[in-house]
């Protein structure tokens, strides 16, 4: 009878969930935490090993050093959870927010599996996983790494796995929540506009770094081959450069609202223009855009037309002028947070020398993603009151709709 990985994983799932069925909620929620961070380093642990097992040693011998793909393994897995990596040649703080999003997917996805839906079994999930990702950073850096480091990394820990848990516990088992209802109409409404505004922002900056990538797929594939990589390590520098695609894509949201980004010093790129110093031999940084200027300086005002489709999806929520504004502006808040942070965490430094900046400004990039899509709004709806005055309202309606 022939086996499958996918049917020997299913197999293994429902021997977990037979052998947690009669223990305690809180201990399932240990176990959970547990295996989602050993699950997570695993996937960082299989590419790094087999790298420097396929890497030739210095002397020509056949040994392999494994605890040096284990301490980059560890130091990579680290990074994802936004804690620095120090090295002799510089200090490492640009996130691999693609790995991120895959803990954060892997996490969900064993609570929905294995945390009983409790407060108590979600929290100590959270709590094991911060504490694995904690002692991790204490095996890794031995006694360099100080309290406040600790308490750092145990936050941000936090930060990635609370949310995921929540996910995932609402995935499996659902989840009620009447609190939502005593927000106030125009106030939800804003949130839901903001959140989907910024969501059109992302897709649109991701359709624009595929054309990018396209139109630079000849530099890409240079840079690829001068780094002469075997099979292995090749694609283990396709993984991480997967790793760090989301950081592009929030790059070229910065770029799409013409504040732009530096990859490195002198090397900025905006829609009005583009200055090269000298880049790295990264083939991921050959998708970034090489043209700037005539019409690409209208970029921004994609970001306002987006801000005009949103209202225009949710038009029929919008009925009465002053809770129109008070949702307009909840909604310019809500794009300006979420831009800004967005921008912050794909800040950092990739390297050593120039590199030690790259990025977009978070506040001026959240600022100035609030004030497009602001506009947008606002002949949005200057349209649709218009029209509604033209063509008459039926009676009776008056207000906002609740969401």
């Amino acid at each position: 009878m022939s086996r499958s990985l996918a049917g020997d994983t299913r197999a293994l799932a429902t021997r977990a969930r037979r052998a947690l069925a009669g223990v305690p909620g809180w201990v399932g929620g240990i176990i959970a935490g547990a295996q989602a961070a050993v699950l997570s380093l695993l996937v960082v642990l299989a590419p790094a090993t087999a790298a420097v097992a396929a890497a030739p040693t210095p002397d020509g011998s056949v040994s392999v050093d494994w605890g040096a793909g284990v301490s980059v393994a560890l130091q990579v897995w680290l990074l994802a959870h936004g804690n620095p990596v120090e090295t002799s040649l510089a200090t490492f703080t640009l996130v691999p927010l693609g790995l991120t999003l895959v803990f954060i997917a892997i996490i969900a996805a064993v609570a929905r599996r294995f945390v009983a839906p409790t407060w108590g079994s979600g929290l100590l999930a959270t709590a094991a996983y911060a504490a694995a990702v904690v002692l991790v950073e204490a095996f890794t850096t031995g006694q360099a790494s100080s309290a406040a480091a600790l308490s750092r990394t145990a936050m941000l820990a936090v930060l990635i796995a609370g949310p995921s848990v929540a996910v995932g516990l609402w995935r499996g088992h659902g989840a009620q929540f009447p609190w939502i209802m005593q927000v106030p109409p125009q106030v939800r409404a804003g949130l839901r506009l903001g959140l989907g505004s910024t969501a059109l922002m992302l897709m649109t900056a991701s359709a624009i770094t595929v054309v990018t990538a396209l139109s630079g797929r000849r530099a890409i594939a240079d840079t690829a081959t001068s780094l002469g990589a075997d099979a292995v390590s090749g694609v283990v520098v396709a993984i991480a450069e997967t790793a760090y695609a989301p950081v592009l894509v929030i790059w070229m949201m910065a770029w799409l609202t013409g504040v732009g980004f530096t990859v490195g010093e002198g090397n900025v790129f905006a829609p009005s223009v583009v200055a090269t110093d000298t880049l790295p031999a990264v083939p991921l940084l050959g998708a970034l855009p090489s043209a700037a200027g005539g019409v690409l300086v209208w970029a921004p005002v994609l970001v306002s037309v987006m801000g005009a489709v949103a209202w225009w999806m949710l038009r029929h929520r919008w009925t009465a002028p002053i809770p129109t504004i008070s949702s307009a502006v909840v909604a310019m808040l809500a794009v300006g947070v979420c831009a800004g942070l967005l921008s912050w965490f794909a800040s950092g430094a990739a390297g050593p020398g120039t590199l030690t900046t790259t990025g977009a400004a978070p506040w001026a990039t959240g600022v100035v993603a609030a004030s497009l899509m602001g506009a947008g709004f606002t002949v949005a709806g200057a349209v649709t009151g218009g029209w509604r005055w033209l063509v008459g309202r039926p009676a009776g309606q008056s207000g906002i709709d609740t969401p």
